[in-house]
Parts: C-alpha cells; sequence; structure tokens
C-alpha cells in the first residue's frame, strides 16, 4: 500500500483540480487506480493506493480527527465535474445567502440552478434588488436557472423581466452538460391536464437527444419529512407518476427549509432548501428518507461517463452527503450511496 501527501492547491476531494492532477501522474504517465482521496483540516492531501480493505480502513479510521472530508479519486473521463451547483430558499437569510454564494462561486460551475423562494416578499423591488446584489457574481460568473416558488407570488412580472427564460418565462427547458433540465412554475397550475401539465409531458416524452439523464425542478417537493410535509398538494401524486414512468433521474426542489434525499419506488427526490431561511427541523420519520440535515448548504453535480453524481456541502463546506445515479439504457437510473 502506497501514501501520498501532497499541497496540491485549493479544491475538495476529488476535485477538479488536485485529484485529477494526481491521477494524471508525471510525466504523462496515468496512476492506476481507484486511490482513496482524504483530505485534513490542516490543507493536506493524502492517496492511497491500492491495497487491501483493512488497511485502508485502519488508515481512515486513524486520521478521523483530522479528517475534512473523504472520497474516491476515479481515474477517467469526467465532462462534467462539479460544473452544476443547486440551492434554494434564500429569503430573507441574507448573510447566510452570501456564504453559500461566495461557495459556490469558489467552485466555479458553468451552471446554478435557483429552486425557488429566491426573496421573502415577491411584491417588494427592493427585496429583489437585495438578491440581485448577492447573486451578482455568481450570475455573472455561470448561467444562472431559477424557478418560482410561493414567496415569489406578486413578483411573477419581476422575475420573467429579470431573467428573460425562454418559452413562457415561467416554465422551460434547459440542456446543460449531459443533463436535461425541465423546469416548472408552482405559482402556475400544475393539475393534469392543465397548461403546464401537458406541456410537462411532451416535453418528458421527447428525444433527450446526447442527454443522459432527466432532472425535474420544482419548488414543492413530491414527499419529504420537512415542515410543509403534510400540507396535501393536489399534483404530487399524478407528477409523481409521471415522473417515474419517464424516467426522471431526480427531481430538485425546495420549500422546507432544510436538507434531504429521499428514495421512493425507485425516484430520488433532492430538497435543498437550506440557501439562507430559517432553518427548521424534520416533523416525522419515513423510510423513504435517506438522509436529513437541518443546515445552511449547497449542492455540486457532475456527469462522468453514466454516472450522474451529486456532493452536498454545508456552510462550512464540509461535505453532508454524496450518492450516485446510473444512466440505464432503458430510461431508468439506479441509486447508489
Amino acid at each position: 500500500m502506497g501514501l501520498l501527501w501532497s499541497r496540491f492547491g485549493e479544491g475538495g476531494p476529488a476535485s477538479g483540480g488536485t485529484a485529477q492532477r494526481f491521477l494524471r501522474g508525471g510525466m504523462g504517465n496515468p496512476r492506476p487506480g481507484p486511490w482513496l482521496f482524504l483530505q485534513l483540516r490542516n490543507g493536506m492531501y493524502c492517496f492511497i493506493s491500492p491495497g487491501t480493505v483493512m488497511k485502508k480502513i485502519f488508515l481512515a479510521v486513524s486520521l478521523l480527527p483530522a479528517l475534512q472530508a473523504v472520497g474516491w479519486a476515479e481515474p477517467g473521463p469526467c465532462e462534467c465535474r462539479r460544473c452544476i451547483a443547486a440551492y434554494g430558499d434564500s429569503r430573507s437569510g441574507n448573510e447566510a445567502h452570501k456564504k453559500i454564494a461566495a461557495l459556490i462561486k469558489a467552485a466555479h460551475p458553468q451552471a446554478v440552478i435557483h429552486v425557488g423562494d429566491m426573496v421573502p416578499t415577491g411584491a417588494d423591488p427592493k427585496d429583489w434588488e437585495t438578491f440581485k446584489a448577492i447573486t451578482k457574481e455568481l450570475r455573472a460568473g455561470a448561467s444562472f436557472y431559477a424557478v418560482m416558488g410561493n414567496h415569489e407570488e406578486g413578483g411573477e412580472n419581476i422575475f420573467t423581466g429579470l431573467f428573460r427564460y425562454p418559452g413562457s418565462g415561467r416554465w422551460y427547458r434547459e440542456d446543460v452538460r449531459g443533463i436535461r433540465f425541465i423546469m416548472l412554475d408552482y405559482l402556475s397550475p400544475l393539475e393534469k391536464g392543465g397548461k403546464q401539465f401537458k406541456w410537462l409531458e411532451k416535453e418528458l416524452q421527447a428525444p433527450v437527444g446526447s442527454n443522459k439523464f432527466k432532472i425535474v425542478v420544482m419548488h414543492k417537493p413530491l414527499f419529504s419529512t420537512g415542515q410543509h410535509s403534510k400540507a396535501e398538494w393536489k399534483p404530487a401524486a399524478d407528477l409523481e407518476k409521471l415522473f417515474r414512468e419517464q424516467g426522471v433521474a431526480m427531481v430538485l426542489a425546495g420549500d422546507d427549509h432544510d436538507y434531504e434525499r429521499l428514495e421512493k419506488d425507485g425516484l430520488v427526490q433532492v430538497v435543498t432548501g437550506g440557501g439562507g431561511a430559517e432553518l427548521r427541523p424534520q416533523s416525522f420519520k419515513s423510510p423513504y428518507s435517506r438522509i436529513f440535515a437541518s443546515v445552511n448548504h449547497y449542492c455540486l453535480i457532475s456527469v462522468c461517463g453514466d454516472t450522474l453524481r451529486t456532493e452536498v456541502f454545508d456552510i462550512k463546506n464540509k461535505l453532508i452527503d454524496s450518492f450516485e445515479l446510473k444512466a440505464e439504457a432503458s430510461g431508468s437510473h439506479r441509486a447508489g450511496n
């Protein structure tokens, strides 16, 4: 078993910098992998070469007090490494929002997604000016895609004037680095048979071209264990059925002020409502809930071959969750930790 310590530079575990520079090796000779990647609190990086599982576990445990993050540094192509960020429910939590925005900016994503409740009061132009100021550098350095939540009500014209998205400007489609994003509008009817639902059916059934995954972005979760979970939302059952039938890889939502990953009958949903609004506790336990954390946070999404990888970081930039989805020829997806 080999061990390497190095200060390759800044960046999180298995980032497009440190891990990939190490894996490329010296003189253009790639190092065979996979390697266990450890990032310590003092900024040092450790790569453990292939060896017995027990040796790796022993070393990882012995270093546990100093560990900041653990991950696998896999050799091979990754066409979209942490190139998409997602967060939501910033509302009036301006200080936390500023910190989350700065962390996202430092990750250098090509696209940023906001799942709604950007402002506390949609009809108040001052709230939008605050939001614009906090996200100015994010929007300048990356494509910025957002959907409206309930707190944008009354500010629909401000939203469409600010972002000028295609189609209606309120629900739309975007293809980003191998992912087809379907962006839904909570403030417009979503019941089956309605205008937006019919549009959604058509988009989900359309050829995806070179895209490998379909992700739906919407403010209201289909299911969760957060504060709003017990409030009945009529479109949820029909949407859930449609998403499952049409091979949606993941649903990104907000509304509940927490982080939660759920999986129900193969459909994965991420609640990323920790962008600044007041945090709230879990309301109840559910067998569908894989992880729940009442923390400010953001998500980073990668596409590596047929793998969709999501990593979630808290406001101290500590990794709190990571999972992968595999693209299948049938259009369905398999989840894995």
